[in-house]
């Protein structure tokens, strides 16, 4: 086990205080929205080596008493950071890996962890699969653009599955709801005094969802609202007049969370003129109550609104995008990659050992409140991220204890673990052998 030096993401769309207070930093007022915890080629955590392996209570104990002998003050080293972990892993893949995970995965940590805050809503993106993935990558290595080009889709060969674990109060918006529902939506902006060019994108969006299969007739209303030019000038329009309220059995709110309206409101708010606040109203709404989880799989659009999750995810960096975002977004490949059908979000509940699972074998997620000398379940390497608290992991007489905003990674070669302590403990790792649908 060792401990873990990880990066903050300041991504403008993130929160000022939330991570800090994990980290029990200050917040400087720059916007702190994801930090990321793996082995993940942009930015992979680093091995702190002030201490070559845990210790056992009473090396810990003859450690801090020589120092207080030699009249110095009991405290933890200074952190000497090591090697980072895509070095660390590649000296034994699978001692480290794990045999299982080796051949499934290859030699790369297979899962991402992230705790991600956001104080305004993420573009609304999808992922691909495992096979799109391959061949974009491929075609894109082949003819360009660059790897770090604005406009590059595929970062890499891997599909990007996700799941969020709300730690306060979380929106999002994720996959299609009823195109009836999404129909009634639009039908309520005729009542406002839109202008004739704003009139026909909305007719031509309206048309577009009475006519076709639901997901001919979803996939073709998203061709409109992000192809038409005149679809900014309906979101300010829009805008400008407001929508009415509907009571909470109105079919326009199907599927939603709270009234579109409200949604509507929130994302011209973030994101004026944006096509991607019509986008959006078409997409399912859910808010998380702490301790709740959602997982998305490849094909499903979706975008996080505002909250401080743990986020968990295949190690890849693959996004196509759909709107509320300044950064390149590729009609073409968003309509082939993403699942026009309508569906209801895909809440995760954990087992009897906290474990939540995704929807492939790339990742799973393990919750623990407060544990009490509980294992730690792993299926391969694990990384352990502490957020409240104090939680001590134990393995074969030797210890680790994490504080607040701390984290370790585990090998899959360590004996049994076990976490202790008062604390909110979250460790990922590989859902092999899990049951996991889809890989």
């Amino acid at each position: 086990m060792h401990r873990l030096h990880n990066t903050v993401k300041n991504f403008e769309w993130g929160s000022i205080d939330a991570i800090p207070a994990i980290l029990g930093t200050a917040p400087d007022g720059t916007p702190c929205a994801e930090l990321w915890l793996g082995a993940h080629p942009v930015s992979p955590s680093r091995l702190d080596v002030s201490r070559t392996r845990a210790q056992s209570p009473l090396e810990q104990r003859n450690r801090l008493g020589a120092q207080e002998a030699a009249g110095g003050v009991a405290t933890e080293a200074e952190p000497r950071l090591g090697p980072n972990l895509i070095e660390y892993l590649a000296g034994d893949p699978e001692g480290l890996l794990g045999h299982n995970s080796l051949e499934s995965f290859g030699t790369r940590l297979p899962f991402l962890l992230k705790v991600l805050s956001a104080s305004k809503a993420l573009s609304i993106q999808v992922h691909p699969n495992r096979e799109q993935a391959r061949a974009g990558f491929a075609a894109e290595e082949a003819n360009g653009p660059a790897l770090d080009a604005p406009d590059r889709n595929f970062k890499d060969a891997s599909a990007k599955p996700e799941l969020i674990y709300a730690l306060t109060d979380f929106h999002a918006l994720t996959g299609f709801r009823p195109r009836k529902a999404v129909r009634a939506t639009f039908e309520r902006m005729l009542s406002q005094p839109l202008t004739p060019p704003s009139l026909d994108v909305l007719g031509a969006i309206i048309g577009a969802l009475k006519s076709f299969s639901e997901s001919k007739a979803l996939s073709r209303a998203v061709e409109i609202i992000l192809s038409d030019p005149g679809t900014p000038g309906l979101v300010d329009e829009v805008a400008a007049h407001g929508i009415d309220e509907q009571p909470s059995g109105h079919i326009s709110r199907s599927g939603s969370a709270v009234d579109p309206a409200q949604t509507f409101c929130e994302l011209v708010t973030d994101y004026p003129h944006d096509p991607g606040a019509l986008v959006g109203l078409m997409l399912n709404r859910v808010h998380l109550q702490p301790g709740e989880a959602l997982t998305m799989d490849a094909g499903v659009l979706h975008a996080y609104l505002f909250g401080t999750g743990i986020e968990i995810m295949a190690s890849s960096d693959n996004v196509v995008r759909g709107g509320l975002t300044s950064k390149h977004v590729d009609i073409e490949q968003l309509a082939t990659i993403t699942d026009f059908r309508a569906g209801t979000p895909r809440m995760v509940e954990p087992d009897r050992s906290g474990m939540l699972l995704g929807p492939t074998d790339d990742f799973a997620l393990q919750a623990l409140r407060c544990p009490r000398v509980t294992t730690v379940q792993r299926r391969g390497a694990a990384i352990a991220l502490c957020t409240a608290g104090t939680v001590t992991l134990s393995s074969l007489g030797s210890s680790l204890t994490l504080e607040r905003g701390q984290s370790a990674f585990i090998a899959a070669n360590e004996p049994i673990v076990t976490a202790d302590g008062h604390g909110d403990l979250f460790v990922a790792t590989t859902g092999l052998n899990s049951g996991a649908a889809g890989r």
